[in-house]
């Protein structure tokens, strides 16, 4: 099974092969800051949507019993 590199343990990684390339001022360790804020923010996004589904859902199903319930009566 392959390891996984931690957040930290890749930008130190990348922040070494940059050096050893000599090219420590480039850009990607902000930009990889820049995506690793807008992947936790789609992910919380992601979440609090599938909630909301959830409780929709929950709720049209209990709709759908007292329907049923009025229907009968």
């Amino acid at each position: 099974m392959e390891n996984k590199l931690t957040t930290e343990e890749a930008r130190l990684e990348l922040l070494q092969l940059l050096r050893e390339a000599g090219r420590e001022q480039s850009g990607l360790l902000p930009y990889l800051s820049d995506l690793e804020a807008k992947c936790k923010r789609l992910e919380d996004e992601n979440r609090k949507f599938r909630e909301a589904a959830a409780r929709r859902a929950s709720s049209a199903a209990s709709m759908n019993s007292r329907l049923k319930d009025a229907l009968r009566e």
